[in-house]
């Protein structure tokens, strides 16, 4: 059995103090690892590095090979193409293949507009294309031959004629229009802008001509010939992403439980364990990846001979095969390869030795000051009988601090939150400590689970006030998606926050006029089981009770909202009602999705949710003189509050600049 006191030393040694991401440049431009995958021979690791810039607004994509025996430095296959992203907004990991011969290595990626697969030989002599056509690669498989099996999508002009024709002859609104959004070429799908539809799942969106019938080839990389795949041959491909990663069989299944591991939706015990992620290894054995909580992850090996969980490995955030922290990591015959990412630990890839050994192998988030200044932590309280938990970070100076809120969910490396819009690290430089909370299990209506959110953020700020560490006075919060609902439930509803922001819709009378209509059904259907909420003809009353639109008047902190356009429009009423109110101000982000991607639009979204703290919560303005404007229209708004001095503190200095050295 792997002693468990020597792998934790050996971690323990590897990592850094701390990353030194502290500038909303710094964080937007935080690289992540993913696409791991062992070549058939067990010599080598493949992975990609996806480094955003707010340079070119792109994440390229860098591709490397490690040897499994960690003995060497990576080596890099070169560069290709820019991230995939699903609807909502998150970045696709790699898919990548190896040829059979172990000697070169298939990805599909995103060039110049056009998805298609690329090879590179493992000498790293350059990528080249071998398999592209009229429509975008979708999916694909490598066979035993060396030959590629890929499915193909309608074609990109085909797409764009549809497009065209639709926009010319006028758009039939049915349950697939969504009228908040633009109807032509509104959202950005592939690098390219493009015209989406509602598939009727939510808000799911998807092209156009996105239900046409795909073509399946195969094709020889060595001859160049082409062929249609046969009906066995289509049925080798790799469902769409994300896929999960397998059932535990049953003598698995029964020893996890009998180890406390909880398998139920609800109801889990505080202390219980939830399984993230099962690869085979050789010999039959199963890697298990165990996750509390509070999103740390530990690593198991189970063999069936002895039906026994053998600890591997444990970190305070993920090991897993990405940002996605569903993903498996990648085995060997003596290694698991993992990324790693913590708190405090920016990702890094990580070999993890069935012998007890741990090296990093890549650490791409490399800054000069490896001692940022400040501490991250996690911490728990009490909520109502229930335990809750979540991520501090703070600067190490004396003294009480004004407090930043998030809440949602917690995993990983934290930038901003769950979308990033908050850039927690740059706010704790600044001397703003910040709280990321995750989210408390509710089986109840939406209603209890704000009300659970709210009692959460009440009992956090007593017990930071109570530990000395923070100004009760002078607490900021904000989110996205769910995150944004608790904020706005938390604002209407207490005086405990000084200012707020948001990064979704809220929920009002607009939102429903914009999606009900009788062929979406599933909307409607939706509203009334997690929200109570029929029509707004019928159902007044608990619409003023719910939609934070009808409680301006409650508000007392000031609210900066930054939405993608197509949600800007469902928000019409709070954002007017705020802007009438002297309450608020709202920028509106076109093309993007629900979580913004772009680099820019991320550095825009992290530099202004900096600058609108620090002016709220500790008097301070960016001497920068293009941000004028900026801070005369603060100055208007919150009149229900006691106008701070006109003389605010001008400064761009660190609040932990002192610190270093």
């Amino acid at each position: 059995m792997v002693s468990r006191q020597a792998l934790l030393l050996a971690m323990l040694a590897a990592a850094p103090s701390a990353a030194g991401q502290t500038t909303p440049r710094e964080i937007a431009e935080v690289a992540d690892i993913s696409g791991l995958t062992t070549s058939p021979d067990g010599r080598w690791i493949a992975y990609r590095v996806e480094r955003p810039s707010t340079a070119t607004n792109r994440i390229e994509i860098d591709w490397y090979i490690a040897a499994a025996d960690g003995a060497t430095p990576p080596r890099t296959l070169g560069r290709l193409g820019t991230a995939l992203f699903y609807e909502v907004g998150v970045v696709m990991p790699g898919e990548a293949a190896w040829s059979p011969d172990s000697r070169s290595l298939i990805v599909r990626a995103l060039v110049d507009g056009r998805i298609a697969l690329w090879r590179s030989r493992i000498d790293g002599s350059g990528f080249e294309s071998v398999v592209a056509g009229d429509g975008d690669i979708e999916a694909f498989v490598v066979q035993p031959d060396g030959s590629i099996v890929a499915s193909e999508g309608p074609s990109r002009d085909a797409i764009a004629r549809a497009e065209d024709a639709e926009r010319e002859a006028g758009i039939l609104v049915d349950g697939g229009v969504d009228l908040a959004a633009p109807l032509y070429r509104g959202a950005l799908v592939n690098g390219r802008a493009v015209t989406q539809r509602l598939t009727g799942d939510w808000f799911d969106r998807a092209p156009l001509l996105a239900d046409r019938r795909r073509l399946f080839r195969v094709d020889d990389p060595v001859t160049g010939l082409s062929r249609s795949a046969t009906e066995d041959e289509r049925a080798l491909l790799p469902p769409p992403l994300p896929r999960p990663t397998g059932e535990p069989s049953a003598a698995l299944r029964s020893r996890l439980q009998a180890s406390g591991v909880c398998f139920k939706i609800l109801g889990c015990g505080e202390g219980s364990r939830r399984l993230a992620a099962i690869l085979p290894l050789a010999g039959g054995r199963i890697a298990v990846t165990l996750r509390d909580r509070v999103i740390r992850e530990a690593i198991y090996i189970w063999s069936p001979s002895k039906d026994a969980l053998e600890f591997l490995a444990q970190t305070d955030g993920l090991l897993s095969g990405g940002r996605d922290e569903d993903a498996p990591c990648a085995a060997t015959t003596s290694a698991l390869f993992c990324v790693e990412a913590t708190p405090s630990v920016a990702p890094r890839l990580v070999r993890l030795g069935l012998d007890g050994t741990t090296l990093v192998i890549d650490a791409p988030n490399k800054f000069p000051d490896s001692d940022d200044g400040l501490l991250a932590e996690t911490i728990a309280w009490q909520v109502s009988g229930s335990r809750a938990s979540g991520i501090l970070i703070r600067p190490k100076i004396p003294g009480r601090l004004p407090l930043f809120i998030t809440y949602y969910r917690c995993p990983g490396y934290l930038r901003g939150g769950l979308g990033d819009e908050y850039p927690l690290r740059a706010m704790a430089a600044k001397g703003i400590a910040t709280l990321c909370i995750n989210v408390l299990p509710s089986a109840d209506s939406s209603e209890a689970r704000y009300t659970l959110g709210l009692e959460a953020v009440r009992a956090a700020i007593d017990y930071l006030a109570d530990q000395g560490l923070v100004d009760r006075t002078r607490v900021g919060m904000g989110g996205l998606s769910f995150g944004s609902e608790v904020t706005m439930w938390t604002v209407t509803r207490s005086n405990l926050i000084k200012a707020a922001a948001i990064a979704s819709t809220s929920i009002g009378p607009a939102y429903y006029w914009f999606n009900e209509r009788p062929s979406r059904k599933m909307f409607a259907d939706n509203l009334r089981r997690n929200w109570g909420l029929g029509s707004p003809d019928t159902d007044p009353d608990r619409w003023k009770h719910m939609s934070p639109a009808a409680m301006v008047d409650r508000i007392r902190a000031p609210i900066l909202m930054q939405l993608p356009e197509s949600e800007a429009r469902q928000t019409i009423e709070l954002q007017s009602k705020l802007a009438t109110a002297k309450m608020g101000e709202l920028h509106v982000f076109p093309l993007a999705p629900h979580i913004k991607f772009e680099p820019r639009q991320k550095l825009a979204v992290y530099q202004r949710n900096l600058d609108w703290f620090l002016y709220w919560l500790k008097d301070k303005v960016d001497p920068d003189p293009t941000k004028a404007a900026q801070y005369a229209r603060w100055s208007k708004l919150a009149p229900a509050h006691p106008r701070p001095s006109t003389d605010r503190t001008q400064s761009s200095t660190s609040a932990i600049s002192s610190k270093r050295k």
